[in-house]
């Protein structure tokens, strides 16, 4: 009994000295623990303060670091399972859409369309023309450009095939382009 009074006043006395001296953000992360003991009328006591709210603090700081690794970590491997999964099915399939479902319920969480080999062309020929502001959109220009991807079997599909060509006739002087 008289060891739970003693414990009971001493808390009372370290929590109303930190009320006044300590903000309340502190006052919340501190913890002081008090242990007394009584042999006879001797009572002896012991307090150990332990600060958690800088420990506490680091703690949530990390769950929340890892959190957002584990998160994004996550979504950059089923973006790159999908990539991948489009990539070889559209290399299969082109000109046909696909569909992108969860595994556990079947749910569709994204879709599209495989370019066909036309579509493809387009694009890099597109991507070509964005690329070099110099290059003259006219047909005789395009006719030299084509010539030149047949005739030293270039894949049309490919922007890489339109930039060498594009390097080569240049160089040649085969191209009208814009002056810089």
């Amino acid at each position: 009994m008289e060891i739970l009074q003693c414990h009971r006043r001493i808390q009372m006395v370290a929590i109303l000295s930190l009320s006044v001296f300590l903000p309340l953000s502190v006052r919340t992360q501190q913890t002081t623990n008090t242990n007394c003991t009584t042999v006879g009328n001797n009572t002896n006591c012991a307090s150990s303060t332990n600060n958690n709210g800088d420990q506490q603090r680091s703690y949530e700081a990390g769950q929340q670091v890892g959190s957002a690794l584990g998160t994004g970590l996550g979504i950059a491997i089923q973006n790159h399972s999908r990539n991948s999964w489009v990539k070889k099915y559209c290399a299969a399939h082109p000109g046909q859409n696909w569909r992108w479902t969860r595994n556990s319920d079947g749910r569709l969480l994204t879709s599209g369309h495989c370019p066909s080999d036309e579509e493809k062309g387009a694009i890099a020929a597109n991507e070509f023309m964005a690329r070099h502001k110099d290059f003259i959109k006219e047909p005789t220009n395009s006719t030299i450009l084509v010539a030149y991807l047949d005739e030293h079997r270039l894949d049309p599909r490919e922007e890489k095939s339109y930039e060498q060509a594009y390097k080569d006739l240049k160089k040649s002087g085969k191209l009208d382009l814009y002056a810089k």
